[in-house]
């Protein structure tokens, strides 16, 4: 024991030589190099695409929950005005239903997002270190929600060919949300978009030549 602790104090008394000063420089420099080009881009992409995939699955649950507990139908939101001869004339979009199921999607992910990313999102050690061997195993690295900083959804219509003489009108929700991450590469803001179907309907005849909206 006497021997160690006097070789401890020896090799801390001792002065670093020039070239070992410069050789621990050098490694000091790689290292420094091989984070900020190496591992930290890695990083940052594995935590976007966790981020991403977890955000648009709440959308879709968020939006997929407001379907199944209100029965929303494609007659809640559209009215089709037909001429006289029968034929569609125009689609009536009901702003204002519209503006209730955005209103509370828009709600639920801001209470969900925050919590169930950062409860979710991890990215494996081995991801990053050596993901040919070691892809998903070891530590994980946490990734932490500052905070929800925007969430805004608009309703998007779009008609597509369904048979003969029939015209399939869609109607999806395309959800952005914005977050802001603190995560081992920086702090870093992400947008996530989702389009989810809402509501359809097939029409036949002709496509309606006008596409309203009512307060």
């Amino acid at each position: 024991m006497r021997f160690l602790r006097r070789l401890r104090l020896r090799l801390r008394c001792r002065p670093l030589r020039p070239r070992t000063k410069v050789l621990l420089l050098a490694l000091l420099l790689i290292f420094v190099l091989y984070l900020r080009f190496g591992w930290l881009p890695t990083v940052r992409a594995l935590v976007i695409m966790e981020v991403d995939n977890e955000t648009s699955n709440l959308i879709n649950e968020a939006i997929d929950a407001y379907l199944a507990g209100g029965g929303l139908r494609y007659e809640d939101l559209v009215t089709l005005e037909r001429s006289a001869g029968g034929g569609v004339a125009a689609a009536r979009i009901d702003l204002a239903a519209v503006n209730r199921m955005k209103s509370v999607i828009l709600r639920e992910l801001g209470e969900r997002v925050p919590a169930r990313v950062r409860e979710s999102v991890r990215v494996p050690l081995g991801n990053v270190i050596l993901p040919a061997l070691f892809s998903g195993h070891g530590g994980s690295l946490p990734v932490r929600v500052i905070s929800l900083r925007s969430a805004n959804a608009e309703l998007e219509s779009g008609f597509s060919q369904a048979g003969v003489n029939q015209t399939l009108h869609t109607l999806s929700l395309q959800v952005e949300v914005e977050l802001l991450l603190l995560t081992p590469g920086g702090i870093f803001s992400r947008q996530v978009t989702a389009a989810v179907p809402v509501a359809q309907t097939i029409i036949v005849g002709d496509v309606p030549s006008v596409l309203l909206s009512t307060p």
